[in-house]
C-alpha cells in the first residue's frame, strides 16, 4: 500500500504526519510536515495559520503541522466485521474508577461543582501484523459517521487514534459555522448484538441533564461575544456504532454577519468543553487533575485539518488510542452528575473503549 510505506517513511525521517477521513467521506489525507511539527505560542490565531493540521492537548498549547505534503486516498471500503469483545474486568481499575465516581458525586452534592468529567485507560497488547493505516482503514469502514484519524508527531512519541463523532468547531468554504453539544451515552446494541435505532433510545433524565449542560456552555460562550444569530437543531439522538448519544447542532453564517473570526473566538472559549471537563470549567479541571491518576495528553484535546480550500473542521479527540510500539493505551470518560450510579459509569467507559478496541484488537490478516 502506498499510503503505508509513505507512512513508514516519514515515521523513519522524523517528520510529524497524521492521516484523517471526515464523517461520511470516502476519501483520506495524508500530509506531512518534514520539519517535525511545531508547538503554538501564546496568541495565536485561527485564521492566520496556514494550511495544515491542528492538534491539541487537553491542557496546553495546540501542535501544527504545516502541509509539506499532502494527497488523498481512497478509504473506507474495508470488509471488516467488528466482532464482539470478550468481557473483561480489572477488578483493581473498576474499583479505583467506582472511588473517584462516588468521590464526585459526594463532591457535586456540596457545590459550586456541577458536573465532572472522569476518564480512565486500559491497556492493551495489539495482535500481529497491525499496521497504522491499514487500522485506519478498518476504522473509516466501521464507523462511517465518525471522523477517524492517526497522527504522529516526534515530540509526542508513538501514534495517537481517534475515531471521534464529536465537532468542536467547523467551517466550510460557504462560511457556515457549525459546534455541538454531544453527551448521553448509552449503548447502540441489545442483548443479542443487533444494532438499535435512534428512535429505540430511552434517555434517562440523568443523561438528559448531562447533555444540557454542554447545551448551555455553548449558549453561554454564544453570550460572551454577543452572538444572537445562530440556528438550534435538536436534542435528537444519534448513532455512531456501538453507542447511541444525544446531539445538539448549533449552526451560524458567518458571511451573512460579517463576522469572519468566529472560529478562532469559539475555539478558545469552547475548549475544554463541559463534554471533557465539567461546570464550572475550572472547578472540574481541578477536580480532574487532583484525582485521575494518568496523564490525558491529547486525548480529549482537540485536533483535525485547518485551512484547506478554505474550510476547517477541528473535533474533539474521543474514542482514542495511543499506539506505543506493541502496544495501545485506550481512553474514555463518562459525565458525572449528582445522579451518577458508579457502577453505570463503569459500564459506560466499557462500551466507550470497546469503539476502537473491537476494531483494534481483531486480528490483522
Amino acid at each position: 500500500m502506498i499510503e503505508e510505506k509513505k507512512w513508514e517513511e516519514g515515521i523513519s525521517k522524523g517528520a510529524a504526519q497524521v492521516a484523517w477521513r471526515l464523517p461520511h467521506a470516502s476519501e483520506a489525507f495524508l500530509l506531512q510536515d518534514f520539519q517535525g511539527g511545531s508547538q503554538l505560542n501564546e496568541g495565536w490565531n485561527l485564521s492566520e495559520l496556514s494550511t495544515g493540521f491542528l492538534a491539541a492537548p487537553f491542557i496546553g498549547l495546540p501542535y501544527f503541522l504545516q502541509a509539506d505534503s499532502l494527497h488523498s486516498f481512497s478509504i473506507g471500503s474495508s470488509k471488516h466485521s467488528t466482532h464482539s469483545l470478550a468481557e473483561y474486568e480489572n477488578p483493581a481499575k473498576k474499583q479505583e474508577f467506582m472511588s473517584w465516581v462516588s468521590k464526585a458525586v459526594s463532591v457535586i452534592k456540596q457545590g459550586p461543582l456541577q458536573k465532572v468529567v472522569l476518564s480512565r485507560t486500559d491497556e492493551k497488547e495489539l495482535p500481529a501484523g497491525f499496521t497504522v493505516i491499514a487500522a485506519l482503514e478498518e476504522l473509516a469502514a466501521a464507523y462511517p459517521n465518525a471522523f477517524v484519524c492517526a497522527l504522529s508527531i516526534p515530540a509526542l512519541g508513538g501514534v495517537w487514534m481517534c475515531a471521534t463523532p464529536e465537532i468542536l468547531v467547523e467551517q466550510n468554504k460557504e462560511g457556515i459555522f457549525r459546534t455541538i453539544s454531544l453527551a448521553g451515552t448509552q449503548s447502540g446494541v441489545d442483548e443479542q448484538g443487533k444494532a438499535l435505532s435512534p428512535a429505540q433510545a430511552r434517555w434517562s433524565q440523568k443523561e438528559i441533564e448531562e447533555q444540557a449542560f454542554v447545551s448551555r456552555y455553548i449558549i453561554e460562550c454564544f453570550k460572551k461575544i454577543r452572538l444572537r444569530e445562530y440556528t438550534e437543531i435538536g436534542p435528537k439522538t444519534i448513532s455512531t456504532g456501538n453507542l447511541l448519544h444525544l446531539k445538539t447542532d448549533y449552526i451560524v453564517d458567518t458571511k451573512a454577519l460579517d463576522f469572519p473570526q468566529l472560529p478562532s473566538l469559539m475555539l478558545g472559549l469552547l475548549h475544554p468543553t463541559s463534554a471533557v471537563c465539567g461546570t464550572p470549567k475550572q472547578e472540574a479541571i481541578d477536580f480532574i487533575v487532583a484525582t485521575e491518576q494518568h496523564k490525558r495528553s491529547m486525548y480529549s484535546g482537540y485536533l483535525g485539518p485547518v485551512n484547506i480550500e478554505n474550510a476547517t473542521y477541528l473535533f474533539v479527540n474521543l474514542r482514542t488510542a495511543e499506539i506505543k510500539g506493541t502496544h495501545a493505551v485506550f481512553y474514555a470518560g463518562c459525565g458525572i452528575t449528582e445522579d451518577s450510579v458508579p457502577e453505570k459509569e463503569w459500564l459506560e467507559t466499557q462500551m466507550k473503549c470497546q469503539t476502537l478496541q473491537r476494531v483494534l484488537m481483531q486480528q490483522v490478516s
